[in-house]
């Protein structure tokens, strides 16, 4: 596929804080299919000296940022189609946990999901009781979820959607707030478009987790393109405090839970499914696989209807030993 460049980069002051002082962090390559693309092929990933907020800097700009969420890239297509399309399926358990979350704080009501990508979510938060609405900045996104699950989808940025001030009970944004230029201006504008006592529910890649830590410039979710703001849970609460939220619930994505007790059965399992099968898939039976094609020829159903196989085991493991380095935190509109 012919590489296209976009239009160039941009340099911001702390999208926290405000300040200009910062410490780098990483020096970050891009993928090899994105070099000559995106203004520059390695970029900085800073920290702020004075809030401790981790940012890219310089970042790409508007113009080819929209360029990257059409997913004209054969890597970036792929990857939509193996997470968000044909692994959809796996991500029911987790949402409909989400929402029983949710819902112990607050009955269904009407629900906005900001960046509703496929539009999984909302498909089960409309069978939970809730009246769905999505945004989405994808074009391609907006459409499938029109057409393949017949969702009111708003296509364009949150803010020029044109939604009235307090209008939703529930805002949700599952792995959005990294990708926004303006972490900050989308919570204010979540906060405008919730009642008073609304819910928000956000999930984003938690860069203070142990594993982060760990794997430091290799962990998974190191991405100068498009995640443009990397949070500990510390931050993200402030910057929730910032725009007129107050803290619920926070918790890792894996294991959160209606109750301490939910939370405690979760830490146990989890650990099991994901730390200890991962660990398996990823150091013995990918590599039994690729020896022995033979071997990846199963198919399992699951208890919810879900299908699992050899390519959606393989895409679900990744390939790093993680645990809860996607957070959630949920606040309520003050």
């Amino acid at each position: 596929m012919k590489k296209t460049p976009t239009s160039g980069i941009e340099y911001v002051s702390c999208p926290l804080c405000g300040a200009d002082n910062t410490e780098l962090m990483y020096h970050m390559p891009v993928r090899q299919d994105q070099e000559g693309v995106y203004g520059q092929d390695v970029w900085d990933i800073v920290q702020c000296k004075q809030c401790k907020l981790i940012y890219t800097n310089p970042r790409p700009d508007a113009s080819a940022l929209a360029a990257y969420y059409t997913f004209a890239n054969d890597w970036d297509y792929q990857f939509v189609q193996d997470w968000f399309i044909e692994n959809a399926d796996l991500q029911r358990s987790t949402w409909q946990r989400y929402l029983r979350i949710m819902h112990h704080y607050a009955p269904p009501g009407k629900l906005l999901d900001v960046g509703c990508g496929a539009g999984t979510f909302l498909l089960e938060a409309q069978k939970a009781g809730n009246q769905v609405i999505g945004q989405e900045v994808s074009p391609y996104f907006a459409a499938y979820g029109r057409t393949q699950h017949h969702l009111d989808i708003r296509e364009g940025e949150i803010e020029d959607i044109s939604l009235g001030d307090h209008t939703f009970d529930f805002v949700t944004a599952f792995d959005v707030i990294e990708h926004h230029p303006y972490p900050q201006k989308l919570l204010r504008e979540m906060h405008r478009l919730l009642k008073p006592g609304g819910v928000t529910f956000i999930t984003t890649h938690d860069i203070g987790n142990f594993y982060a830590r760990r794997y430091g410039a290799k962990w998974r979710y190191l991405n100068p393109i498009g995640h443009l703001t990397y949070f500990t849970r510390e931050t993200l609460q402030e910057m929730l405090h910032n725009a007129g939220f107050r803290t619920l619930k926070v918790g890792g994505c894996h294991t959160i839970g209606e109750t301490g007790m939910d939370e405690s059965v979760n830490k146990v399992v989890q650990f099991g499914r994901v730390i200890l099968l991962r660990s398996l898939v990823i150091s013995l039976y990918k590599p039994v696989t690729q020896r022995f094609p033979r071997l990846a020829r199963w198919q399992v159903r699951r208890k919810d209807g879900s299908v699992l196989d050899h390519k959606k085991l393989l895409v679900r493991a990744g390939n790093q030993i993680v645990m809860d380095d996607d957070m959630v935190l949920m606040a309520v509109a003050e």
